[in-house]
């Protein structure tokens, strides 16, 4: 074949390239089904999707790598207000190592005076912390020994939304923060955000729950099982640095001896390893319309990893520790 047939053959139509525009639009940044109770993403994530939230009831925000500063502007946005008609319908906490070690939101005039009167800042730590220990006062008050449910101390939640711990306790405080939150609100489903869907302390803690869930899996395995769902490369990502985290591995000892102690079986509650399993069916849709045309192979291979002004915002300019 010559002539114009030839060069219409070889150019890429024009329908399937929109049709890929429109797609990429409206799925980038989609938040992630982990499991049945949690989804993940980056903030973009709540800032371009609100409406995939609120279909998920999602009704907790757990910002990882995300300065509380920032955190603060989110929670005030109209975003967040206009999800279920009130903040107070959400509760959001963060892992902040660079924020105030052991700082305690005790009474509003005390916060104001501390944060310099900064009212996002206020609002986001006073509102939330309030949330937090008032879900924290109703966990043991329908439990007379909560060491049997969470790893550490409840009064722990009862002082601040922002969480400045390292090693074994940022994973113990993590998967406790999700516990507290289905055990008080069995309906409201969790979203656990960074900066990017790479971030090596987000997916670190992502791997604990499921480990939690099942201390048999391997680290290895949960990690593909996580970065099978994305649609973004995870080159950039220091896998030795997750498979050899010692917080992580201590975790997951610290799991077995907990569930000895208090006679309980593994919780295997979600199958992740299956293809069949709901959490895979859940994003299976999304997977299968990846374009696979042998004339875009090279360009869908090419990370395009652009960030929004926000996501420039919350990043910490730094490394992620994941230990």
């Amino acid at each position: 074949m010559t002539g114009t047939a030839a060069l219409y053959m070889n150019e890429p139509s024009t329908n399937f390239m929109e049709n890929y525009d429109a797609y990429y639009t409206q799925n980038h940044d989609q938040p992630l089904v982990l499991d049945r109770h949690i989804l993940f993403g980056t903030a973009d994530s709540i800032i371009n999707h609100p409406d995939t939230l609120t279909a998920n009831n999602i009704r907790f925000f757990i910002g990882i790598d995300i300065p509380t500063n920032q955190m603060a502007q989110l929670y005030n946005s109209e975003i967040i207000s206009g999800l279920y008609g009130s903040r107070e319908d959400i509760v959001m906490v963060n892992f902040d190592s660079q924020f105030i070690e052991d700082f305690v939101v005790s009474d509003l005039e005390t916060l104001n005076t501390n944060l310099q009167n900064d009212p996002l800042l206020v609002s986001y730590l006073w509102n939330n912390s309030q949330l937090l220990k008032m879900m924290s006062e109703q966990l043991a008050k329908n439990n007379d020994d909560t060491s049997k449910i969470l790893h550490r101390y409840v009064n722990i939640y009862k002082r601040c939304n922002s969480f400045t711990v390292n090693h074994i306790e940022k994973f113990q405080t993590f998967n406790d923060l999700l516990t507290l939150f289905q055990m008080t609100n069995a309906e409201g489903k969790v979203l656990v955000f960074s900066d990017s869907t790479t971030n090596e302390n987000m997916l670190t803690l992502l791997i604990s729950t499921m480990l939690k869930r099942d201390t048999s899996m391997k680290v290895q395995q949960a990690y593909q099982f996580i970065t099978s769902l994305m649609d973004t490369p995870a080159d950039n990502v220091r896998v030795e640095r997750i498979f050899l985290c010692s917080g992580l591995t201590n975790y997951v000892e610290s799991v077995k001896k907990f569930n000895a102690i208090n006679g309980r079986r593994q919780l295997i509650t979600n199958n992740y390893n299956s293809a069949t399993s709901p959490y895979a069916q859940a994003n299976m849709t999304k997977r299968s319309m990846r374009y696979t045309d042998s004339s875009n192979i090279a360009a869908s291979n090419t990370t395009t990893t652009t960030n929004n002004d926000y996501a420039a915002q919350t990043a910490t300019g730094k490394r992620a520790r994941s230990d």
